[in-house]
């Protein structure tokens, strides 16, 4: 076979909506067979319907199962395995360095650099002020304020606050309190009860 070939695989993933009791029906139709046959496809993991076919035949099985509800995905077969083959690779020869160890065989030469006379240098005190010259910062100038006093606890700091109007209340000697748990409307609305529904045609005899 000329050109590439492809794998038809299926990862157990179902088109949006899709209901898997009737994907799994519909599917069965298609090939011809029973939900019983094709229900081990829906248990996850990769699942290869149809191994190695061209791309036109790929594309077909790709189509008609796409629209009874799979997810199908195409898998260049040559790709599929140069990845097995990578996966399957001999490891037994490979061992862990030494924790620690230079694991880079021909490291590159960082050549140092030079650092001039560092003897004047000497570390400041915890906390000190390290910028040599911080900028000043103005201090803002207050006014006389010999003249303020703090008002006292509780008091009225408003010199002119709004005059409230207070409304007046009619009499209400003759108003009294109603008991705790006493009915407050005077006349109330009899609640509607809601009509009994026909049973006379039903019955409990199990013949009708």
């Amino acid at each position: 076979m000329s050109g590439p070939t492809f794998n038809i695989t299926f990862y157990g993933i179902l088109q949006p909506g899709k209901d898997k009791e009737t994907v799994m029906q519909n599917m069965a139709k298609a090939f011809k067979t029973t939900p019983d046959k094709v229900k081990p496809f829906f248990v996850g993991g990769r699942k290869v319907i149809k191994s190695n076919v061209d791309e036109p035949t790929a594309e077909k099985y790709r189509s008609t199962l796409e629209k009874i509800g799979l997810v199908i995905k195409l898998e260049d077969t040559a790709a599929a395995a140069a990845a097995s083959a990578i996966e399957q690779a001999d490891t037994g020869s490979i061992s862990m360095a030494e924790v620690g160890a230079d694991v880079l065989e021909n490291p590159p030469v960082v050549k140092p650099q030079p650092i001039g006379d560092i003897s004047s240098i000497s570390m400041a005190d915890v906390g000190a002020d390290v910028v040599e010259n911080p900028p000043e910062v103005v201090p803002q100038q207050i006014g006389d304020i010999s003249s303020i006093t703090m008002a006292e606890v509780g008091s009225d700091v408003l010199e002119n606050p709004p005059v409230v109007e207070v409304q007046p209340i009619g009499d209400i000697s003759g108003i009294t309190m109603a008991e705790v748990g006493a009915d407050i409307i005077e006349n109330p609305k009899p609640a509607e009860k809601a009509p009994n529904p026909d049973t006379s045609e039903l019955s409990v005899d199990d013949n009708k």
